[in-house]
């Protein structure tokens, strides 16, 4: 029996660090990762692509909407892909969701269908919390709190970063939302080898969200996102210095505000490190990552964002402050980026 593992959790909580660091490890090395992107640009898969050969992509929608039935067939072919290519077989299987999915019908799905349950079991739901951003997205976004309420194994990440009270704060709240799982710290996937290595029981019961979690339906209709959370992805053949990526942050802070939810994008750099992975997390723009060489046949740059009201126009010309070379030039709105050429 190979195990799955369903790592969820809200946008830009530190899935992608915290499996990464795991493939890393020796322990890792028999494992197949699932990514599931919500954009309609895939950019998770090209970082795992460094550690692992089993990586596959879902990329037409959201797991707990749309996209359960490929998820199955991934399964299916990923049981005899060891065999025919005559490696080791596989152990277990991460299955990463985008961080808007609700990971009950993931598992509703995968758990009653008598096929992939002859050859897979289940191993654990990891959910990792942001420290600093946790809370409030915790109070206000019911897709957080279904993504806590059914994990064994709840995850808060970025610690370093977080004032004592606020940590102790959302402990408690993560208490009050899933009393029963296990809960880790972890910076910068430092404990990713005890999170994926722990045994689980797998029992279904386990699977249940707590009676105290009053928000959640098992309708269909309540698996769909809010109307107005949406993506925006984009190829771009600009090849931006750190200049035009931060007046484009800027920029996109300036007009969005609260409303920007989550920002990622893989590009080729005028720079002594060419090739960038950039993450912005609601307003704040994370430390880079860098790659040592393309991950990919497709030199374009890629950019992915997601958010509330999003207006994929005015995104589309903001794309023009990535070629901005002078640091003085820092436009809040169009009009002023215009002025900058």
């Amino acid at each position: 029996m190979i195990a799955f593992d369903l790592l969820t959790g809200f946008l830009g909580s530190g899935k992608t660090t915290l499996l990464n660091s795991f493939l890393r490890l020796q322990a890792g090395a028999d494992t197949a990762v699932i990514v599931n992107e919500f954009g309609a640009i895939g950019l998770d898969q090209l970082l795992y692509q460094e550690f692992s050969q089993d990586v596959y992509l879902l990329d037409n929608g959201c797991l707990c909407c749309t996209v359960t039935h490929s998820l199955r067939e991934t399964l299916l072919e990923i049981k005899n892909v060891a065999a025919r290519l005559g490696r080791p077989p596989l152990r277990r299987v991460v299955i990463e969701t985008t961080g808007l999915a609700d990971p009950m019908p993931v598992l509703h799905a995968l758990l009653g269908d008598k096929t992939l349950m002859q050859h897979f079991r289940l191993g654990q739901v990891v959910t990792t919390v942001d420290a600093v951003q946790g809370a409030q997205q915790l109070a206000h976004h019911a897709e957080s709190r279904r993504q806590a309420s059914v994990a064994e194994h709840l995850v808060i990440t970025k610690t370093d970063m977080a004032e004592p009270a606020q940590l102790q704060a959302l402990r408690t709240q993560l208490k009050h939302i899933n009393p029963l799982a296990q809960v880790t710290e972890s910076v910068a996937g430092a404990a990713a080898l005890s999170i994926f290595s722990s045994a689980v029981d797998a029992h279904p019961l386990r699977l249940l969200p707590h009676a105290g979690f009053s928000d959640h339906a098992h309708s269909h209709a309540a698996h769909a996102h809010a109307s107005d959370v949406g993506t925006w992805s984009v190829f771009t053949d600009v090849r931006p210095t750190w200049v035009g990526i931060s007046a484009w942050w800027h920029l996109l802070v300036q007009h969005f505000g609260d409303q920007l939810l989550r920002c990622k994008g893989l590009l080729p750099m005028n720079d002594v490190h060419p090739v960038v992975l950039i993450q912005g997390v609601g307003k704040v723009f994370h430390s880079p990552t860098y790659l040592a060489q393309w991950p990919d046949s497709d030199p374009r740059g890629r950019i992915v964002c997601i958010g509330t009201g999003l207006d994929p126009a005015w995104l589309q010309a903001s794309l023009r402050a990535l070629a901005l070379t002078e640091a003085s030039c820092r436009p809040r709105n169009l009009l002023e980026l215009n002025a900058c050429f």
